[in-house]
């Protein structure tokens, strides 16, 4: 650290800006969680060819930087994670930090200042202590949520107000009536025993000098309601509560602070129920009336209780859930007066309804993502999940939606009394609010259904945490599930926070031995459903999200501070399966889940896959030693990596000696070969050539399960057999990608034959798995962005990009671009006769490679390339 700048330099490059400054927070809210912010920032510039050299950070106490913290010159071509040059920040302490940079031609102007405010950094600064309502402890069921208030007095006109509020349970919380945010669902879902977020709110604009009135209302979610399909309670507590500290500047420089203590008031309202799986019911008659303003009457309200501090309070650094998107479906009466509603694609949400009847009255609406034969709701895939909300109207006009729960559907049905007009429907999107980073397009519109239904199904299941199901009674944080999806979770949602947090509680619930539970949060699962096998541990590409999510972070966003910080987490897991490997280097000693859900296996045993599941589970122990050792080696962890290099050449060669005639007979053992470096490198060409015979022979039918798939397109087209490639992408007969499009999906579905070719739905399958909203299988985005269109990153954060387009099929274009750290890269082509055209454009601070398809000759030299824009022109190479 430094306490000095650069000597006053003249900008000497004032054709490139420093922009988009930023922390590791993604939140959007007031404040940080971190008192030494990592900070990042882009460049800007119409000029070609800029590249960083160098940057300098200076923070100050006050917005003009009279008085200034510098890092000095530091050396650096990346534009992010780079660490806080400053004494850290205290709790409530605001600083502003600007950047410039040393680019090519010398040295930028200063960026615009950023402000960066700290939140409360440590217990000692709480002075609330979360309440409940006694009469609501220790319920079993669902019953009426509680609500809490407390009015106070401010004698002057209130200047800045903070408020510091979570729960045990989700919440609502609202001040003079209005709500402090549009979050929903807070604080979402983490290892509660251990670390529980909190949110930081500018709520100044809410309050006014004389009486004002905080109130919240508690619901059960993750905390207190169902979770399994065992449909278990009370897991963490069996009272919900509020903790609540609102911190307010007056004009005349008092400030007061209103605590959540004994002096609060509790009672209930509406809310009969809320519950994740079953739903919301409502009684709009119970309402207390005014509840939530300054003046109400609660004299008959309970005192409060209160509970102590939680553990691991930290400010949320990633984005909250919100209503994303709001659809007018289609609606039609049915012969017996039900109103069907069809959203037009599956979704996670729910109904938002106006109607208007008298006091007494219902309106029930009931959710399932397809239809029976009959036209109906398929609701006995939902298992124990009701997945109902039921109002009971006061009289009148009233707007009508659900609270504290949420539904994965595309139909809906509503009953109502006779009485009952309905007015307006609508449906309300819901998800963690990830800023949407990535784009595809090609000349196959199949193909660019398919893509979208990736994109809903990531939407539809990043909700507080990467969920495999929004629907059904589970929607658990599968470890398996991210592990096949994280490099196009990546890619085309800004991923980077929300998986850092639950990665965070990963590393809280592996266990002391470095095993990783199934999901995460870990809760208690019993028999796994439809094989009713009891599996307690941790399982082979399951447990390996350990080292594939960190790695497809870093890949993605290039911050080094964030592998570090899960790097004891990769290492504990490698360590984990090294103590299981037998005497000859393998792994086939434990259960496994295994290839799950190949299309092989039978319906009641979706473990049984044709790939031997010792060899999937060994092929992963290599595959997760190659990546901790590269991560050590970007660490600068020379030991380990050289370790780790050693156990993946080890184990590959254990599983090669076992099993390479076995993984030659199946899609999956093939391309696990090929990607994890198992096969020896003089038989890759063998093993390519058989995998692509696999393919045609099974005419282009898919073949893999959940640890397969994603591997299977990358390891044809990194073997020359892009034909073969893209013959399983275009296939549409069962199983295959378009054969889900062909039956009319808009999201992923959990099995790959989910609906039968003639429309019908397996009914024996209805009963125990089949989700039509599940994102593994939609790995396939990966293969889209980096192989179809050709983009992909050579260094971690794209600061290096290939531009390695692979045209085949019937696909004459394509296109991708996604929106880096360093600024949006774009690589789209299209094929007219025999020409070739691909258009490129790299931001500011990076480089490229062209890679030429094979097939093609460019007529230039283009294989190195600066930012800026570009246009390559190729021709078909002919043959004689």
């Amino acid at each position: 650290m430094k306490t000095s700048s650069l000597p006053a330099l003249h900008a000497t490059d004032t054709a490139t800006s420093v922009t988009g400054l930023r922390t590791a927070d993604d939140s959007g809210l007031v404040a940080t969680p971190y008192p030494e912010p990592r900070l990042s920032w882009s460049l800007t510039g119409e000029r070609p060819g800029i590249l960083q050299h160098a940057y300098e950070i200076q923070v100050s106490t006050d917005p003009s930087f009279t008085d200034t913290a510098s890092s000095g010159e530091v050396e650096s071509d990346t534009v992010t994670g780079h660490p806080w040059p400053a004494q850290p920040l205290s709790s409530r302490e605001v600083r502003y930090w600007r950047v410039r940079v040393r680019t090519d031609l010398g040295w930028t102007d200063w960026s615009d200042a950023a402000r960066v405010e700290a939140a409360l950094l440590d217990d000692v600064d709480w002075a609330a202590r979360p309440v409940h309502v006694p009469s609501d402890r220790g319920r079993t069921s669902p019953g009426p949520v509680p609500l809490l208030r407390r009015e106070f007095h401010l004698p002057a006109e209130p200047v800045s107000a903070r408020l510091y509020v979570t729960s045990l349970g989700v919440h609502r919380t609202t001040v003079n009536g209005r709500p402090v945010s549009d979050d929903l669902l807070e604080p979402g879902w983490t290892s509660y025993p251990n670390r529980l977020l909190y949110a930081t709110y500018d709520v100044t604009d809410l309050l006014r000098p004389g009486t004002n009135a905080l109130c919240a209302a508690i619901g059960d979610g993750w905390y207190r309601g169902h979770l399994t399909w065992h449909k278990n309670r009370n897991i963490y507590g069996d009272t919900t509560a509020l903790l609540a500290q609102l911190e307010i500047g007056l004009a005349d420089g008092t400030r007061v602070t209103v605590t959540t203590d004994g002096r609060w008031k509790g009672g209930y309202g509406d809310l009969l129920a809320a519950d994740l799986y079953d739903g919301c019911e409502r009684d709009l008659r119970h309402e207390p009336d005014g509840w939530q303003l300054p003046g109400f009457v609660d004299n008959d309200w309970e005192p409060v209780a209160t509970v102590p501090l939680p553990t691991g309070l930290t400010q949320r650094a990633h984005p909250p859930v919100r209503v994303v998107q709001v659809i007018r479906p289609g609606q039609q009466t049915l012969p017996d007066g039900t109103i069907a509603v069809d959203a037009g694609e599956n979704l996670t949400g729910w109904l938002r309804l106006r109607v208007n009847g008298p006091a007494g009255s219902t309106v029930t609406v009931r959710h399932a993502e397809v239809l029976d034969g009959d036209g109906r709701l398929l609701t006995s895939i939902l298992r124990g999940a009701r997945a109902t909300d039921q109002y009971t109207l006061a009289g009148n006009t009233a707007e009508l939606k659900p609270e504290f729960t949420f539904h994965g559907f595309r139909h809906a049905e509503i009953v109502t009394s006779p009485s009952v007009t309905i007015e307006a429907v609508e449906v309300d999107v819901v998800a963690s609010d990830l800023r949407r980073i990535g784009e595809f397009r090609c000349s196959e519109e199949r193909v660019n259904t398919l893509y979208d239904n990736v994109v809903r199904s990531q939407r539809g299941n990043f909700l507080a945490v990467p969920t495999d199901c929004p629907q059904r009674d589970e929607r658990l944080g599968w470890t398996g599930d991210i592990m096949a999806f994280a490099p196009t979770a990546c890619a085309t949602f800004d991923s980077r926070t929300f998986l850092d947090s639950w990665l965070t509680d990963l590393r809280i619930e592996q266990r002391p031995d470095g095993a990783v539970p199934l999901v995460i949060p870990d809760v208690p699962l019993g028999e796994l459903p439809p094989t009713e096998l009891p599996f307690a541990g941790s399982a082979a590409g399951w447990g390996d999200a350990a080292t594939v999510v960190p790695a497809a972070l870093f890949d993605a966003y290039g911050e080094r501070s964030l592998l570090g910080r899960h790097y004891a987490t990769m290492r504990a897991w490698v360590e984990f399966t090294v103590a299981h490997l037998d005497e000859d280097g393998t792994w086939s000693g434990n259960a496994q889940l295994g290839d799950w859900l190949d299309p092989a296996a039978p319906p009641e045993d979706p473990a049984r896959a044709t790939t031997d599941s010792a060899y999937v589970a060994t092929a992963f122990v290599a595959h997760s030693a190659r990546l901790l050792a590269d991560a050590a080696r970007d660490l600068g962890h020379v030991e380990d990596a050289e370790r780790y290099a050693a156990l993946h050449r080890r184990t590959a060669e254990a599983a090669w000696r076992k099993w390479g005639e076995h993984a030659r007979t199946t899609q999956t053992g093939c391309a696990l070969a090929l990607q994890f470096g198992i096969v020896p490198a003089d038989k890759r060409a063998v093993v390519g050539e058989t995998l692509a015979a696999l393919v045609r022979a099974n005419d282009g039918r898919i073949a893999t399960g959940f640890l397969g798939t994603p591997f299977v397109l990358p390891a044809l087209t990194s073997t020359g057999h892009t034909a073969e490639a893209y013959q399983l992408l275009l296939n549409t007969e069962c199983p295959g990608w378009l054969y889900h499009v062909a039956r009319g999906a808009t999201t992923m579905w959990e099995r790959w034959d989910a609906i039968r070719p003639d429309g019908t739905i397996d009914v024996e399958k209805a009963g125990t798995m089949l989700s039509f909203n599940h994102y593994a299988y939609g790995a396939v985005a990966t293969w889209l962005y980096r192989t179809v269109a050709g983009l992909r990153p050579l260094d971690p954060g794209y600061r290096t990009l290939e531009l390695a387009p692979r045209p085949g099929g019937t696909l004459t274009s394509a296109e991708a671009s996604i929106a880096t750290p360093y600024g949006t890269a774009s690589v789209a082509w299209s094929i007219s006769d025999d020409a070739l055209t691909v258009e490129a454009v790299l931001p500011p601070g990076t480089t490229g490679r062209f890679s030429t398809p094979e097939g093609w000759r460019s007529t230039e030299a283009v294989e190195r390339l600066g930012s800026g824009s570009h246009l390559l022109s190729l021709h078909r190479v002919t043959t004689s």
